[in-house]
């Protein structure tokens, strides 16, 4: 077995809380491990230290958890030295009920419906916006195997931020996110806004993409004036996640007064870029008609205040593990009126794919 893996196979067989990660562009990767315990559930009011993994909307099921820092190291050596005498547990897998079990989207007609659903109200104009995602249980000869996994998608995804988190309360979640939410500490932060996707190479921008981009970035730029920053705005450009492509645009801003980085984060998720224009409306539209359960899909992770800075990223690109030898994978996309449907359910198939092929 690779060193890097074994070391990572310590932590699953631990059946302690952790997650471990590797940023964009970067080589090495972090830990951040609970020795005692579960992830506390993170309340409204505190400013969370560690690692946090929010979902989509919070439910008693999902609500958004922090593994507290008990170890916080980066590079494998350091994480070899903190990892290779940890005891061996049974680990449960700590499964969230599955509700719908949709195994091809080709066939699904809970898509169609939701497509048809969410259609309705952009030709009607009560949208400009909505984010439609899916879910499919598939058999993953990978699953059991998340250690080769995880280091396969570095290799594979050296511009995501690639992560491994496993809790109690969550499961085990594996995930290669090129979105970034919040990075920064102090005054000075970095976001993003990610939208529009084809296969990478694929040729010009479609229409019905660029605006997309604009009504995202349009709405990030609102919540950062909404803070009183100072902002410098590059892009949209393009920029590869394996084999598909996205319009990129980058958000430095700078404030005048000091704001948690858990209020900021709090303000700008949902992004239009998972969930929808107008934002508010869209969320509860979605919550309502999607079908599809999120869980913590499009919702964020990372490191938050800890040592300072907090670095994190909506968790797309993701998938949950089941027992059985199986797999939850989750995509979306965004439907503007332009949209069409084949071309929608071609996206999400092709996003299925990103961790799919990785066994």
């Amino acid at each position: 077995m690779n060193g890097h893996a074994a070391i990572i196979r310590c932590l699953l067989d631990s059946g302690l809380d952790f997650a471990i990660y590797r940023f964009p562009n970067e080589q090495e990767p972090y830990l951040v491990l609970q020795l005692e315990g579960e992830a506390s559930v993170v309340q409204g009011t505190e400013e969370p230290e560690g690692f946090i993994f929010a979902p989509f909307a919070e439910t008693e099921i999902t609500p958004t958890l922090l593994i507290r820092p008990d170890v916080a190291v980066r590079g494998w050596e350091l994480i070899r030295q903190y990892t290779c005498d940890l005891p061996h547990r049974r680990v449960s897998l700590g499964n969230i009920p599955l509700v719908r079990k949709e195994t091809d989207i080709d066939k699904s007609n809970s898509y169609k419906v939701a497509y048809r659903t969410f259609k309705y109200q952009l030709d009607k104009e009560n949208y400009q916006k909505l984010v439609l995602s899916y879910s499919e249980l598939s058999p993953w000869s990978a699953a059991g195997h998340e250690d080769q996994v995880f280091i396969k998608a570095l290799k594979d995804y050296p511009a995501s931020m690639v992560s491994l988190v496993y809790t109690r309360r969550s499961g085990r979640w594996i995930g290669c996110s090129p979105e970034l939410l919040l990075e920064g500490y102090g005054n000075k932060w970095h976001t993003m806004a990610l939208a529009g996707t084809m296969e990478y190479g694929q040729g010009e921008w479609s229409q019905k993409n660029m605006r997309e981009q604009e009504l995202v970035t349009d709405y990030i730029e609102g919540q950062l004036q909404g803070l009183g920053a100072r902002i410098m705005r590059d892009g949209p450009y393009t920029v590869q996640s394996g084999t598909l492509a996205h319009l990129r645009t980058d958000f430095t801003f700078h404030l005048q007064r000091q704001v948690s980085s858990y209020h900021i984060a709090r303000l700008l998720h949902p992004t239009p870029a998972v969930c929808g224009l107008p934002k508010d409306e869209a969320w509860r539209f979605i919550r309502l008609f999607e079908r599809n359960r999120r869980l913590y899909y499009t919702g964020f992770l990372g490191p938050i205040n800890l040592r300072g800075e907090t670095n994190l990223y909506v968790n797309i690109r993701c998938a949950n593990i089941r027992s059985g030898g199986k797999a939850l994978f989750f995509a979306g996309g965004g439907l503007t009126h332009s949209s069409d449907f084949r071309e929608e359910r071609m996206e999400v198939k092709r996003k299925l794919e990103t961790l799919k092929h990785i066994h």
